[in-house]
């Protein structure tokens, strides 16, 4: 078919050709403003990095790639330490979280070698230990999955998730939750975080099928519906939690995931918002066989293999439009929730061809598109809060209704 992006999806991005071009071309701003994926992150800490890499080139050795950061993450945690013990919170705070930054790209975008999967699990250790210092602080819940498939690996399992409570309020709150897409995970919820809490809100986040630590079996297309029946029983229980105003942001495959939620889980939640997300041209044979060399750091295609379950690029192509399209699937024929899109028109990770799909088939009814590439920004993240923040402010609170 053809797609709007136009002649982009023929190009091959430079930033492919090497890693010192992705530090060059594509990241060396965001890590000098410590945004995606630098959340956290100090440049000064992966000039160097990057420099010692050298020009590295594709195929990569990712378990040499990660090997190159864990000096650094490992200098900071020490020096964390050393601040903890002498009661500096705040450069404690800091510093492990600068840490965890460091120790996050070494597992990017998904932890495929050996050394990486040592990355992700440090990366989860010493954010931690920055985020107790937090005002007020993100700690580790274990949910239940309490409606895991019998006789599979998600019976019995736990959800692990990040939450964040206001101070100072009394009775049950509105709740965001972010649910996090392919390379981005719990560990980078920061400023995900800041936005909900300095509302008054509750905030929890949690990963995909297939990324970070969700016991969901990555080949079942329902598995995460089953997952998020497991995370609502256990929010809507909490007595801090107002029930009837939780809404959810689902971001870039985890926009994909967000349009799924609005659809099967339409009548627990207030709202959700999809930012940067698939639903069905994501999975086009063709799209896949071209996203490998567009604006995704590296190899979209191999990762989205990791992610869902694939032993190769093929199989994937072959299968996953229809094991896991929200057309196929009859998703978007469900009642839905109010659902806001939200994404850049010269997306090159997932078409925004999904997103007018879900307005022309879904129940989304309202949508904002930027001109710019995947996830909208900027001013994509401002839409989102404005509106979560109206949507919540016109609703009804639990307590009030009872």
């Amino acid at each position: 078919m053809s797609y709007r992006i136009g002649e982009l999806i023929d190009s091959k991005f430079p930033h492919h050709e090497s890693l010192k071009a992705l530090w060059d071309t594509k990241w060396k701003r965001p890590a000098s403003m410590a945004i995606y994926p630098f959340m956290d992150g100090n440049i000064a800490d992966f000039e160097p990095i990057f420099a010692k890499i050298g020009d590295m080139r594709p195929p990569y050795d990712f378990d040499a790639y990660a090997s190159a950061f864990f000096p650094t993450a490992e200098a900071l945690t020490k020096e964390a330490g050393t601040a903890e013990e002498s009661g500096n919170r705040d450069k404690a705070r800091e510093l492990y979280l600068r840490a965890a930054a460091v120790y996050r790209i070494s597992r990017f975008p998904v932890p495929r070698s050996p050394k990486q999967k040592q990355a992700w699990e440090l990366n989860k250790e010493v954010y931690l230990k920055g985020a107790r210092f937090l005002d007020p602080p993100i700690s580790l819940v274990k949910v239940p999955h309490i409606h895991g498939l019998a006789g599979t690996t998600e019976d019995g399992s736990e959800l692990p998730i990040f939450v964040s409570r206001p101070k100072n309020t009394s009775g049950p709150v509105p709740l965001l939750l972010t649910i996090f897409g392919l390379d981005g995970y719990r560990t980078e919820g920061t400023p995900n975080h800041n936005f909900p809490i300095s509302r008054g809100w509750a905030w929890a986040s949690v990963e995909i099928p297939g990324t970070g630590d969700n016991p969901s079996l990555k080949q079942d297309p329902k598995s995460p519906d089953r997952c998020w029946t497991s995370l609502l029983d256990w929010l809507q229980a909490q007595d801090w939690v107002d029930r009837k105003r939780i809404v959810v942001w689902g971001v870039s495959t985890g926009g994909y995931y967000a349009m799924r939620i609005a659809h099967t889980h339409a009548d627990r939640l207030l709202g959700v918002v999809a930012q940067g997300g698939g639903a069905h041209h994501m999975f086009d044979p063709e799209w896949l066989s071209k996203v490998g060399d567009l604006e995704y750091p590296f190899d979209l295609d191999h990762s989205l293999c990791a992610k869902f379950g694939y032993d190769s690029v093929e199989a994937m192509k072959r299968d996953a439009q229809k094991r896991f399209s929200l057309i196929d699937n009859g998703i978007f024929k469900m009642p839905c929730t109010k659902l806001l899109l939200i994404n850049g028109v010269k997306d090159s990770i997932f078409p925004i061809e999904d997103s007018l799909l879900a307005l022309e088939r879904g129940g989304a009814a309202e949508a904002r598109f930027f001109a710019s590439p995947h996830m909208g920004e900027p001013g994509a993240t401002k839409a989102g809060q404005e509106w979560i923040a109206a949507l919540i402010a016109s609703s009804s609170s639990t307590s009030s209704s009872s």
